[in-house]
């Protein structure tokens, strides 16, 4: 014990000599661990101050320059477009295409202005530069465009000696633009990777010499790199890519087109389709449902594009309610029409909006490169194609180059047809022809539908769809209009005077009503034939009255307070409420012959004409069914309690020499109905 004990001793005693020491040598240690870990903080915390400086730097020049690459895209797509549309403006000198034309000029003095504004250095020199060059350009086609409307022959010399180089010298200046600032964001892109990994790297060091602390700094810088990383994916998402459908933009949808394009080069035995499309009926849901149910459509809209579209392909939004497909490999042109078919069919569908259920239908037009051009010239020709859908009521129509470049004959038509109401008709070839309606309860002609025909020197009698498209894509409904509108009033007030009144009904343009000088010109018409107010009835589509309700239905009052009757054509076709029906000042409501023409074979069609029979009667509207195409139709239709009808089975329109004779004619066609009614013979 005592032996332990003095083994102990001196054993206790070093240690607490040696314990004595071990502090001081911990605080040596401390104090240079602490040293140490100060040393890593203050240089990690000073590296990670000028990465960061840099790291933000680089964002920032890099945000610069995809915006100032996105801005020169848009300015120089729009000055394509701005071609586009000046070109169809050649072929087709309408108010609405030279409207197209100044919007995608404006649009390219936006863009150009926008990086005048934000840009710096040689951007905003760039973007000074290129607009006085589109402003030249501009002022250039501004005077071609008129020359066009004057029908100035000079027009082709100035178009190839003066826009056409200042077009190419723009177009060549703001691609060489364009590329460079493309490029100039793609540098940055790459310092900004490259600051990056230099920041990954230098924390990744941080972290092995700091242990915990240096950790969380790593862990600190690096999710911070992460948002700025993220930043920056975001501001060339958003430079590329629409922000209502999440669909690629235009400035993407060139640059993709330009990559597909060039990749056809190196295989010449390939093909690629473009296809543009245009929604029908857009407009009428805007104005209907509103315009967030109208965002709703065309984000849906985008979604159901994007399903039908094959893996690959691209869909993009191209403005509005016009889009692009891009199929970067098709099969021939068979192969790029059933994608649009498909599309077209899923379009057709109802669109279930917050604010109710909406349908709308699309117009494609195809054009399949390079069989139909490269870049610029395959976006004009699938846009023409478009076009000649959507005059067809939609569809899918692929580019003819004998139909959609070049129509020598409708623009002969269209200059026959602007001359001949210029000078007011002096030789009456457009005229009404009148078809009789009868009233089914006595078989009696009440009334007649004005229908205009077209009297050519050399074409003969032409009917309304081969000039009436013309008139509507070129501004003149309106004064064609006007002039069936005046013939047809002076005839009815004709019939007034020999004691046989009838009521003459006039089809109305759309655009008819949201003109200031169509109520003047209603009253001015009776005011100069004496006919009775209550002998002219106006035919609307219920369509046309959606296009501007308020203004449309003001205008309907004012002529039926005036004692004029409103008349509702083409009901049961077009996209309406029922609300904005009630409101409608009408005193009859048509139902189109697509309901009647196989009303006694489709039981289906009975049921759809009772109800808008029912409807309009308990509206306090008077029916007429047209399109009666036989005597079993006729005889439903009494059984159905329907007030009026006119079709074939009845009378074809027929000038007014030979109405006295038609109208006999219908009459003893319904007087058979009437007659086994009284009997109390079962008519259907």
């Amino acid at each position: 014990m005592w032996r332990r004990r003095n083994v102990a001793g001196p054993t206790a005693q070093a240690g607490s000599g040696g314990t004595g020491d071990e502090p001081r040598s911990r605080r040596r240690r401390s104090l240079a661990t602490t040293g140490a870990l100060a040393s890593v903080l203050l240089a990690l915390s000073g590296y990670t101050i000028i990465g960061t400086a840099l790291t933000t730097s680089a964002a920032r020049e890099h945000s610069q320059a995809l915006s100032v690459d996105g801005w020169f895209g848009e300015a120089r797509s729009a000055v394509a477009l701005e071609e586009v549309h000046a070109r169809h403006y050649q072929v087709e000198p309408s108010a609405a295409v030279r409207l197209r034309y100044v919007g995608a000029a404006n649009a390219a003095n936006q863009a150009l202005g926008r990086v005048t504004m934000a840009g710096t250095g040689a951007a905003a020199r760039d973007a000074s530069r290129l607009l006085a060059r589109q402003a030249a350009y501009r002022e250039l086609t501004d005077r071609l465009l008129d020359m066009v409307a004057d029908r100035d022959p000079a027009r082709t010399s100035f178009d190839r000696l003066e826009v056409t180089p200042a077009y190419y010298q723009l177009q060549h200046d703001i691609d060489s633009v364009t590329r460079a600032y493309h490029a100039s964001a793609q540098v940055q892109a790459a310092a900004l990777r490259r600051a990056q990994v230099r920041m990954l790297v230098g924390t990744s060091i941080g972290f092995g010499l700091g242990f915990v602390l240096v950790a969380l700094i790593w862990r600190v810088v690096l999710g911070y790199q992460r948002r700025l990383a993220q930043h920056a994916e975001f501001n060339e998402r958003l430079a590329m890519h629409d922000p209502l459908t999440g669909l690629p933009n235009r400035a993407m949808f060139h640059r993709r087109l330009t990559s597909v394009l060039k990749q056809l080069t190196s295989s010449p035995d390939s093909q690629m389709a473009l296809m543009i499309l245009d929604l029908n009926g857009f407009k009428a849901v805007n104005d209907t449902l509103g315009h967030q149910a109208g965002d709703q459509l065309l984000a849906e809209t985008g979604r159901r594009l994007s399903a039908s579209a094959r893996e690959g392909d691209l869909v993009a939004r191209l403005g509005g309610d016009e889009f692009a497909i891009l199929l970067s490999r098709v099969v021939g042109v068979a192969d790029a029409t059933r994608v649009a078919d498909r599309i077209v069919h899923t379009l057709r569908e109802d669109f279930l909006l917050d604010a109710g259920a909406a349908a709308v239908s699309g117009s494609i037009g195809v054009a399949v490169g390079p069989m139909h051009g490269t870049n610029e010239e395959l976006v004009r020709h699938a846009d023409a194609a478009m076009y000649r859908a959507k005059s067809g009521g939609g569809g899918v129509a692929v580019y003819d180059p004998q139909v959609d470049a070049e129509t020598p004959d409708q623009m002969v038509l269209f200059g026959e047809l602007r001359a001949l109401l210029d000078a007011g008709d002096p030789g009456r070839q457009l005229v009404p022809f009148f078809q009789p309606q009868i009233r089914i309860a006595d078989a009696i002609v009440t009334a007649v539908e004005a229908l205009a025909r077209w009297r050519h020197p050399t074409r003969g009698l032409l009917m309304p769809g081969t000039f009436l498209p013309i008139a509507e894509g070129r501004a003149l409904e309106i004064p064609l209009t006007y002039h069936i509108l005046d013939v047809a009033v002076a005839q009815a007030a004709a019939w007034q005077d020999d004691g046989a009144p009838l009521v003459v009904s006039v089809n109305v343009s759309p655009r008819c009503l949201l003109d200031p000088q169509f109520v003047p010109r209603v009253k001015a018409a009776l005011a100069a034939s004496g006919l009775a107010p209550g002998l002219l009835q106006l035919e609307v589509t219920e369509t046309s009255v959606m296009t501007e309700p308020e203004r449309s239905r003001e205008t309907l009052r004012q002529v039926r307070d005036h004692g004029v009757q409103v008349s509702i054509d083409d009901f049961g076709t077009g996209f309406s409420s029922l609300s904005q029906l009630k409101q409608l000042p009408a005193n009859e409501l048509k139902i189109d012959r697509t309901f009647v023409r196989e009303l006694a074979n489709d039981p289906e069609d009975v049921v759809l004409v009772r109800s808008a029979i029912d409807l309009a009667h308990n509206l306090g509207l008077s029916v007429v069914a047209e399109g009666v195409e036989g005597l079993d139709a006729l005889a439903l239709l009494a059984e159905l309690g329907c007030d009026v009808a006119q079709g074939f089975a009845l009378s074809r329109p027929v000038p007014a020499e030979e109405l006295p004779q038609a109208c006999v004619r219908a009459h003893q066609q319904a007087s058979k109905i009437v007659a086994r009614r009284r009997a109390g013979i079962d008519v259907s």
